[in-house]
């Protein structure tokens, strides 16, 4: 236990970020959850349980640009600065500097950087916004680029379906349904081998259906065909 004061009304201030925080993280949760489930279970229809797998790669690439238009719509992502006259030159806002140019989200992933000037050139430029200064990546305001702001919520948003916690058994493809769900693929060869051999063994679709059937029964849910 820490032995630092806090005055009372530090505390105040604290107790009101503390109950708000939690009250924001909650809801977050609560958004997220059905939302894992559909993902999930729309990759498992598809038999895909890696991210680094082709499947996976397909669905990373074909929601990449959705989540992306869905971040930038939002318009959480705009940023509110002060043009200086007519150049390329814009300034954090403050009481000196009232609000008179927006920077949207969709301008900032969209824009080609090649046609701005140099953040060396231009250190409260456009490019400076969206990509932040040559030494450390930070906007003027001191925030980082806004760029690399939205591909990084963007990598969390793919990160979050992907992502297994340990009360589900683990992380990624070593949770114990994925490695459930992956029996088949596991497998399938050996199988193979074994029926061109001479060996008597179900074919591959029973073989599948079985695999499947083993996989509800230990995770104790209805099977995919049943849904």
């Amino acid at each position: 236990m820490s032995k630092f004061n806090l005055s009372a009304a530090v505390q105040s201030e604290l107790t009101e970020i503390a109950t708000k925080g939690a009250a924001v993280f909650a809801t977050a949760e609560r958004g997220w959850k059905p939302l894992v489930k559909r993902f999930r279970a729309t990759a498992a229809e598809l038999d895909i349980t890696d991210r680094k797998s082709d499947g996976g790669k397909a669905i990373d690439a074909f929601m990449r640009p959705l989540v992306v238009a869905a971040l930038v719509k939002s318009g959480h992502y705009d940023i509110a600065v002060h043009r200086v006259g007519s150049g390329d030159d814009y300034l954090p806002v403050d009481e000196a500097h009232p609000a008179n140019f927006t920077i949207t989200g969709a301008y900032a992933v969209s824009a080609d950087l090649t046609e701005l000037p140099s953040q060396k050139d231009a250190p409260r430029g456009m490019k400076a916004w969206l990509r932040g200064n040559v030494e450390n990546g930070l906007r003027p305001d001191g925030e980082k680029g806004s760029r690399d702001v939205i591909k990084n919520a963007v990598d969390q948003v793919l990160s979050r379906f992907w992502k297994r916690d340990k009360s589900s058994g683990g992380t990624g493809p070593e949770a114990l349904d994925s490695k459930l769900l992956g029996l088949y693929k596991a497998f399938k060869g050996a199988r193979d081998r074994w029926e061109t051999d001479g060996g008597e063994v179900l074919s591959d679709a029973e073989f599948k259906a079985e695999c499947d059937r083993f996989a509800d029964k230990v995770l104790k849910r209805a099977s995919r065909k049943a849904k």
